[in-house]
């Protein structure tokens, strides 16, 4: 499950027990298309989890830079995919124009 997974990765993150290979992150997330908008969104729950438990807020921005450490790693497939379509479209009309736009 996505929590057991969380779970996984922050305590390897924290200095505990390592389940996640470095070199696997990328890939894994690559086929999720995770943005930035998600990156986010997951990082403020997970400081506003923190904050809820009383966990001290020098040791909370410690853990949310960490996490954004691997903020490119994590998102990278959909950005790779955004850049692709950007490129294919380059230059052509869009198809709201193509099919008669405002007319």
């Amino acid at each position: 499950t996505i929590r057991k997974r969380v779970c996984e990765f922050l305590s390897g993150l924290l200095g505990g027990p390592v389940w996640y290979e470095e070199a696997n992150r990328g890939p894994a997330h690559y086929h999720l298309n995770i943005t930035d908008y998600h990156f986010d969104a997951v990082l403020e729950l997970l400081g506003q989890a923190m904050r809820q438990v009383g966990v001290p807020a020098g040791a909370i921005r410690e853990t949310l830079a960490a996490c954004g450490q691997i903020r490119q790693r994590v998102t990278s497939g959909c950005t790779v995919r955004m850049e692709l379509a950007q490129e294919l479209v380059q230059g052509r009309e869009s198809l709201f124009t193509r099919l008669g736009g405002d007319e």
